[in-house]
């Protein structure tokens, strides 16, 4: 998979060395902040915080490492930060799930892969999942963990757990079925059926569709616009889209969080960049 050295500026050296499988090193490539493990990397720019996984070799698959790797970058996300995105680094498949060999060997547990997921779709800002690979089972319910969702025009995506002789965690069957649809949640998990890109789109897994050396820098713009957008207003209509979701809407909470919206300097921002006719600069109060 290629990505043009052009990206988005959001778009780090690290990440397109990855996907390109060269390292590239130029001044505008700048980051705030970058960490990472052999097999998950952090990186943070403008707004947006990026997490990269990078175990290949074992198909981006998460075992302990991992997963702490990326809890420990949830847990500590900086103030200024107002998207994250989850993309591959490269390699044919963005996430194989949980390992199953540290799911085998009792190293991991179920639970512990499911309160990852679960971080990620409880996370007060938005998160983007920029498929550049094929998915499978926890993998896929990771991408639908997140807000946002492309994928490349060439990736299939599936959950074999019936086939596997497994019940899907419940938490996660859930998710699937609020986020997706019954009867798509039915063909995923009952039926294990594979999709291509285009049924995907279809069937709203995904929002947009790329060609797969676009796919990246596609993702990243959507991560871009969603950061320059008024930070209370989206974490106000995402908490209130999240309660609707899962069943607890709040209607107290709801009047609270558009009162929060309606007395911000953020609003007079908005209206005043309106009538002026330039871009508003937003700053969460």
């Amino acid at each position: 998979m290629a990505v043009s050295i052009d990206s988005c500026r959001v778009v780090t050296g690290i990440l397109k060395s990855l996907v390109l499988g060269v390292r590239k090193s130029r001044a505008s490539d700048a980051v705030d902040e970058t960490r990472m493990t052999k097999t998950v990397i952090f990186e943070q720019n403008a707004g947006v915080a990026s997490i990269i996984l990078n175990n290949t070799e074992k198909h981006n698959s998460l075992g302990q490492v991992e997963i702490s790797a990326i809890e420990t970058a949830l847990n500590t996300l900086p103030d200024d930060i107002r998207v994250v995105v989850l993309v591959s680094g490269g390699g044919p498949t963005f996430c194989g799930g949980a390992s199953l060999k540290e799911l085998s060997s009792g190293e991991l547990s179920g639970d512990r892969f499911q309160a990852m997921t679960n971080h990620f779709a409880h996370l007060p800002i938005p998160t983007v999942a920029i498929i550049n690979g094929n998915v499978f089972g926890g993998g896929f319910e990771l991408a639908v963990s997140c807000d946002f969702r492309i994928c490349a025009s060439d990736i299939t995506a599936r959950i074999p757990a019936a086939e596997l002789g497994l019940c899907y965690p419940i938490d996660g069957i859930r998710r699937i079925t609020a986020r997706l649809g019954i009867n798509t949640a039915r063909r995923l998990l009952v039926g294990a059926e594979q999709f291509g890109a285009d049924d995907m789109k279809a069937l709203g897994m995904v929002s947009e569709v790329a060609e797969p050396a676009a796919v990246v820098d596609t993702g990243m713009q959507i991560a871009e616009r969603l950061s320059g957008l008024a930070p209370l207003s989206v974490r106000a209509m995402l908490e209130i889209i999240r309660q609707t979701e899962e069943d607890r809407f709040d209607p107290a909470r709801a009047a609270e969080l558009a009162d929060i919206c309606s007395g911000s300097n953020d609003l007079k921002e908005g209206l005043a960049a309106k009538r002026e006719r330039r871009t508003a600069e937003f700053h969460g109060h």
